[in-house]
């Protein structure tokens, strides 16, 4: 059975619809008309019609559809079905193939620009007509394909304004819900209006999607009523063709509780007993009272024969837009047999007219399905599977059978459930690959095929955040001897536990994994070399960050090193893992590069990204932690584009804390409050939470000298994180970041206690390369005053490992350290040797404190006139930084010298929010408004919002004066958005 193509027709006289129109629905259709006027207008908004089966919601979407149509707009359709709720994207489908199907090339280009082609990976069925989809990596990240399908729908409502209309919401599968959610959370400022139709009684595994899809129409949500007893009887007088006894027609409402569908099959019933709509009649309507529509629609049945019945029962069990030649098939009736059948079917209001089969409503469906005996519905759902099968029809629909029958210990079933499954997982619609999985799991005893289908089924649960992923992968584990096998299942089930705040017991079940490996031979069909690999990415990846088990990765470090030479993918993620490590320790730059050379694997390391993103990062970030700016920048471009192109939230993390750290490091103040944001906001957003710690801490020097990251420098706090996540690695980044926030503000007590817990942490884990970290640097000025002796040994021990690396700008600020504590004749040429080498190293904020602070210690030794200069190119220099704490002390320094500087006004660029300016400064660079969009993962709205408060603030009118007004602003002269590649963050 394929897909439905749009939702079907509906009969004139479903619902409560009468041949004049709707009956009584004036005020919902008033709805509807402002709703295509808020769309046509440029300002999208949701209607979400809701009520029991058969009040007429069906009917006022089609009402929406015929509007929409006739007022020019582009309608594209959709509908749940009962047995589609295992689909991949489903729904999706049906709303997007249709669409793209009857586009000519250029039109389809454009409706495919840009991030819409990652929607070609759900619209599976379509991809032959377009081409091949983008190239995948090993599996698709579900956030990428969602966000393909929102910017084709954007695309598509870019020659005009279009309505969304999706009936039966309670049935969509999973996926498409979570696209449809996003969609709607992201309709301002968009010519797009979505129409959607959920029966309330039924929400099942959307509720809180809907749940949440209700929040966001707010406004919109339209409950249908029941129609009146004055809509009962003007619907009579239609039917019967004369006016209603007052008697008869009470009797309708109160047998049909006004439900318009029950209505239609009330009126039905009395044609067939021969019962008018008269005063004597009336009683006998009361009499014959609520009779089911099981049985009323089975005693129409049985009046046509039993081919017909049996035809209704296998439309009923194949679904709504059955094939005839299979509804035949599964009846055990003739073709020719079978289409008089289905002829009078419709001719009696069970099937609408011509093919394929439809049912004239889902309550019809369910009363014929209904009434076959249900220890056969079981069996008949087998035999449509399998008949589907035979026929290569496609694997949802299959499968879609497969889930609502009983299992029967068939290996082909799992093999048809597992295939489904992974391709649920490549569109990235891992919701149905759980649901397939779990059938699976229930249809075979083999342990062998249960070892595989639990693993595949915990993490495709792991995905989607389904807390039984762990129960399944450890299932897993207990039903395999198997060494290979386990460490094949050890990782994902060790990062969950990680995540979920048991650290210990996630680094001791991998130490457990490849001690078993140890121990006895690797039987499966991978490599023993790429398993072990993989599984000593994951141990060393953890414990080289546990102060507790590092001594493990010491003495196991040459092991590790021959293992990452492989050529496999499991090798090269050690490599990268042990780039990041043993750059970090500062081990010989040779060494490193090397390691991250191999990583890096040609380039292909970044479309693993999303697969080990723990992994990757570690790999990716060496360059930052070797002072290589250069090469972390290009990669972190380099991501970036991918991240962008692929949809991958978890690389845009990545990318923009390299960014963040680049800048930072560079002293671009601005954009690295930019990246923080961005990255933070994306974390967030996407439960991305490994990143926060790192973004914080790479950029610490935003946090510090920018105000406006006074939100963001709260989240420091190193009691959010769990305890055992507290005493690694992670805790030590927040430590860091926190005391060096609280020396910057003076508050002693505080920096001390941090910084001294983050460097406990960082000398157990030998993570004492000042290229990473000049920690030793600040925790000398927060012990100074009362180790004076232990802060000049922290400051030249830093100083000294600098210089071995040949690092200028950590040994700038080891230098500054120094001079600052130690004063005099002595510290005055420290801090103006840390002055000449920043400036050497094009660190401009480090040159900016190194002047300040040489300006001040002048000052203080009464040097007020040599003092001035310094301070005058220290304060131009933070400026141009965006240090405005730095500048503020200059402008402090200056008054105290006698001098009188100039304050900055807070206009032009200085003026505009962190938001507004990345904005203008891609808008400047000649990318468009959705091309922002796209790139920033926000909303066209949103774009247009900052670009009109940028206009506004730079005083121009136009996009083509961006470029000028930047470059006449910008602090150093160099006009945002000129170079190579636009400065916009992740």
């Amino acid at each position: 059975m394929p897909l439905r193509d749009g939702i079907g027709r509906v009969g004139l006289l479903l619902g409560s619809v009468v041949p004049g129109g709707l009956c009584e629905r004036e005020g919902e259709l008033a709805r509807v008309d402002a709703l295509m006027t808020t769309a046509r207008a440029g300002r999208g908004g949701v209607l979400l019609i809701t009520g029991p089966a058969g009040i007429g919601k069906t009917v006022l979407l089609g009402a929406a559809r015929e509007r929409a149509g006739q007022a020019g707009m582009r309608v594209m359709a959709g509908r749940g079905g009962e047995l589609e709720g295992g689909f991949s994207f489903g729904v999706a489908r049906q709303l997007f193939e249709p669409l793209l199907a009857g586009t000519g090339v250029a039109e389809r280009q454009a409706l495919l620009a840009g991030a819409a082609r990652r929607a070609l990976i759900a619209l599976e069925g379509f991809r032959d007509q377009v081409g091949a989809a983008p190239a995948e990596a090993e599996s698709e990240p579900p956030f990428a394909v969602m966000h393909g399908l929102y910017w084709l729908a954007v695309n598509a409502s870019a020659a005009g304004p279009v309505l969304m209309a999706v009936d039966d919401l309670h049935w969509a599968d999973q996926a498409s819900l979570r696209f449809l959610l996003y969609l709607a959370d992201r309709l301002a400022g968009l010519p797009i209006a979505l129409a959607l139709s959920w029966r309330v009684t039924e929400a099942a595994d959307g509720a809180d999607p809907l749940a949440r899809l209700e929040q966001i129409a707010a406004d919109g949500v339209v409950p249908l009523t029941p129609l009146s007893r004055s809509g009962v009887s003007e619907l009579l007088t239609r039917e019967f063709g004369t006016a209603p006894a007052e008697r008869f027609a009470e009797a309708c409402h109160v047998v049909t509780g006004g439900n318009a569908f029950l209505l239609r099959e009330l009126i039905e019933q009395l044609r067939a007993d021969g019962i008018g709509p008269g005063q004597e009649t009336a009683a006998q309507v009361a009499a014959l009272g609520p009779r089911s529509v099981a049985r009323a629609v089975a005693l129409r049945v049985a009046r046509l024969g039993p081919a017909a019945g049996e035809l209704a029962r296998a439309a009923a069990v194949l679904g709504d837009g059955a094939q005839l030649r299979h509804a035949a098939a599964l009846a055990g009736v003739g073709l020719a047999e079978a289409a008089a059948a289905a002829d009078g079917l419709a001719g009696i209001g069970v099937f609408e007219p011509g093919t394929p089969l439809r049912f004239v409503h889902p309550i019809v469906r369910t009363a014929v399905h209904e009434d076959i005996p249900q220890a056969g519905r079981g069996l008949r759902h087998a035999e449509a599977a399998r008949l589907l099968a035979a026929e290569g029809a496609d694997l949802d629909a299959v499968c879609a059978h497969l889930l609502v029958c009983e299992p029967a210990g068939s290996a082909e079933v799992v093999e048809l459930l597992r295939a489904a499954a992974a391709r649920a997982v490549g569109r990235g619609a891992p919701e149905s690959a759980v649901a397939y999985l779990r059938r699976a799991l229930a249809e075979t005893a083999d342990v062998s095929l249960r070892v595989l289908l639990a693993r595949e089924l915990g993490r495709a649960e792991k995905v989607v955040g389904d807390p039984a992923a762990a129960e399944h992968l450890r299932e897993s584990l207990r039903l395999t001897s198997d060494p290979a096998l386990r460490a094949a299942v050890v990782p994902d089930l060790a990062e969950l536990m990680i995540f979920g705040g048991q650290w210990g017991a996630g680094t001791a079940l991998l130490r457990e994994a490849l001690a078993e490996l140890a121990d006895r031979d690797v039987s499966s069909g991978e490599s023993a070399p790429a398993v072990v690999a993989r599984l000593q990415s994951w141990w060393a990846g953890l414990s080289a960050y546990d102060p507790s088990l590092v001594g493990e990765v010491d003495q196991r470090l040459a092991e590790l090193r021959s293992a990452a030479r492989g050529p496999d993918v499991a090798s090269r993620k050690l490599a990268g893992l042990l780039a990041g490590v043993l750059a970090w320790r500062g081990e010989p730059e040779a060494t490193v590069l090397a390691l991250l050379d191999h990583a890096l694997d040609h380039g292909r390391l970044l479309a693993r990204v999303d697969t080990d993103p723990l992994m990757a990062a570690q790999a990716l970030f060496a360059p930052v932690m070797l002072d290589q700016l250069g090469r972390a920048e290009e990669l972190a471009d380099q991501l970036l584009d991918q991240s962008r192109s692929r949809g991958s939230a978890i690389g845009l993390v990545i990318a923009g804390c390299m960014h963040a750290a680049v800048r930072a490091r560079r002293g671009e103040l601005v954009d690295t409050e930019t990246d923080v944001r961005s990255v933070i906001e994306i974390a967030v957003e996407y439960g991305i939470t490994f990143g926060i710690p790192s973004a914080l801490w790479y950029g610490a020097d935003a946090l510090i000298e920018r105000p406006g990251l006074a939100d963001i420098a709260a989240l420091t706090d190193v009691a959010a994180l769990p305890p055992d996540f507290a005493r690694t690695a992670s805790g030590a980044l927040l430590r860091e970041a926190g005391g060096r926030l609280a020396l910057a503000a003076g508050d002693l007590g505080t920096a001390r206690a941090e910084l001294k817990a983050a460097a406990g942490i960082y000398e157990a884990l030998h993570l004492v390369n000042p290229g990473a970290s000049c920690w030793r640097s600040a925790l000398a000025l927060a012990v100074a005053a009362e180790d004076p002796a232990e802060a000049r040994q922290l400051a030249t021990s830093e100083l000294e490992d600098a210089r071995r690396a040949g690092l200028p700008r950590p040994a700038s600020i080891a230098l500054r350290a120094r001079g600052m504590l130690e004063g005099g004749e002595r510290g005055l040429r420290d801090l103006r040797e840390a002055a000449e080498l920043a400036a050497k190293a094009d660190a401009r904020l480090e040159h900016a404190r190194s002047l300040v602070e040489l300006g001040a210690a002048l000052r203080r030794a009464n040097q007020r006139t040599a003092a001035r200069e310094p301070l005058r190119t220290g304060l131009d220099l933070a400026h141009r930084c965006g240090a405005a704490r730095l500048a503020q002390q200059a402008r402090d320094e200056l008054l105290a010298t006698g001098a009188r500087p100039r304050r900055g006004a807070l206009t032009g660029l200085e003026a505009l929010t962190v938001s507004e300016r990345r904005v203008a400064e891609l808008a400047a660079a000649g990318m468009s408004n959705p091309e922002i969009a796209q790139a920033l993962f926000v909303t066209l709205n949103t774009v247009e919002g900052h670009l009109r408060h940028a206009y506004q603030k730079l005083s121009i009118s136009s996009r083509g004066q961006l470029p000028a007004a930047l470059r006449a602003v910008a602090p150093d002269g160099a006009a945002p958005g000129t170079a190579a590649r636009p400065r916009g963050a992740a």
